[in-house]
């Protein structure tokens, strides 16, 4: 984990910045998640990075952790009204959720196993993250400095996913994918996600589950 760390703290600076030349991607994910997050609710971000994310839900209690200290210096300062820390707090929330998150952890149950004991019966816990078909061009992005250096990371599938979940007391209750084209492009972003995404949906560039406490 030294190395995640080390990683996202030394692109803390730049972190903005880089999802700002993404604006499209980011402001389609803010959406997504609105759609599967109540505003006003007790929210609990894992991997915040700058609190964004946390800030646009609205939350009426909204509390971000990251392994970053240098994230987490960023996102008090962007978003005051919000708690951050590098622990994780002992509060109860309606919705835990990560986006961006679960391939960098080493250990997936140790955090889904923290998850667990911050939510309760009627609590969601949602998880967001690229869909694995979409590495190879991911990476490629990266060589051609396109995209946010990745750092460590392991893409895992829906399939290994769903056991890391029920070995953790979590049952599924959505999985689904969106948005076909994550770019930009004038009338044929569109058009690809309006028309062309209902027909090839496992190839939208996000994954995403809600789970409930089984």
């Amino acid at each position: 984990m030294d190395k995640v760390k080390d990683h996202f703290d030394q692109i803390a600076q730049s972190y903005d910045t880089y999802k700002s030349k993404h604006r499209f991607y980011y402001s389609n994910l803010k959406s997504l998640l609105a759609s599967l997050i109540s505003p006003h609710k007790k929210v609990l971000e894992i991997g915040c990075g700058t609190g964004d994310l946390l800030g646009y839900l609205r939350p009426k209690y909204g509390f971000g952790v990251d392994i970053s200290p240098q994230m987490i210096s960023i996102a008090k300062i962007k978003h005051p009204r919000l708690l951050f820390s590098t622990k994780f707090p002992k509060d109860r929330f309606d919705y835990v959720f990560m986006s961006d998150v679960i391939e960098h952890l080493s250990d997936p149950l140790a955090i889904f196993a923290r998850a667990s004991r911050l939510i309760g019966n009627k609590s969601k816990f949602v998880i967001t993250m690229a869909n694995p078909k979409w590495e190879p061009v991911l990476m490629l992005a990266e060589k051609l400095h396109l995209k946010m250096p990745e750092g460590p990371h392991n893409r895992i599938n829906f399939t290994q996913l769903q056991q890391l979940l029920s070995n953790s007391g979590f049952q599924i209750t959505s999985h689904d994918y969106f948005l076909l084209c994550p770019i930009f492009l004038p009338v044929l972003t569109k058009f690809i996600n309006s028309h062309l995404e209902k027909h090839f949906k496992a190839w939208s560039f996000i994954e995403y589950v809600v789970a409930k406490k089984s």
